[in-house]
């Protein structure tokens, strides 16, 4: 995996090698060591991102829609965030990185409509009862936990 990381506290080398370790462990741990090789990530951090967009964290898809390897993940990094929020919402984003790299999930960029594996859902609906974000919230914590015992965070 190519990984680059910029934004608001990337001075910040406690926080930048947590995030970089985290997203090295997420992205492996999900997709193996032979398809996340070719995975470009871009991670930017982003104050008060929850203010200006009302999440705390994005996933873009970069390149190719119909073979995605280059994202960009966005997280808020306001300071009143601890390290370790920063790393959930890492873990919840890189989720939702591999369903789009595995095809569980497209986002169809005209109409609001997603398709979740085999069904397709209007934009909308009700944002935590969507199949794909219960399993990324399922697994955010799952992965973090490993992280936080594998590297003693």
């Amino acid at each position: 995996m190519r990984l680059y990381l910029e934004g608001y506290r990337s001075h910040n080398k406690a926080l930048t090698s947590q995030l970089t370790d985290a997203a090295y462990y997420y992205v492996y741990r999900l997709l193996g060591g032979r398809m996340a090789r070719h995975i470009t990530l871009d991670l930017k951090l982003t104050k008060e991102l929850k203010k200006k967009e009302q999440a705390y964290g994005y996933c873009h898809i970069v390149g190719d829609l119909d073979k995605p390897r280059d994202f960009m993940i966005e997280i808020d990094s306001a300071m009143r965030h601890q390290f370790s929020d920063m790393l959930i919402w890492l873990a919840h984003e890189t989720v939702h990185l591999k369903q789009f790299v595995r095809g569980e999930l497209f986002d169809y960029a005209v109409g609001g409509k997603v398709q979740w594996k085999t069904r397709t859902y209007q934009r909308g609906v009700l944002y935590d009862d969507m199949p794909w974000e219960r399993e990324a919230y399922r697994l955010e914590e799952v992965l973090y936990n490993e992280f936080k015992e594998l590297y003693d965070v």
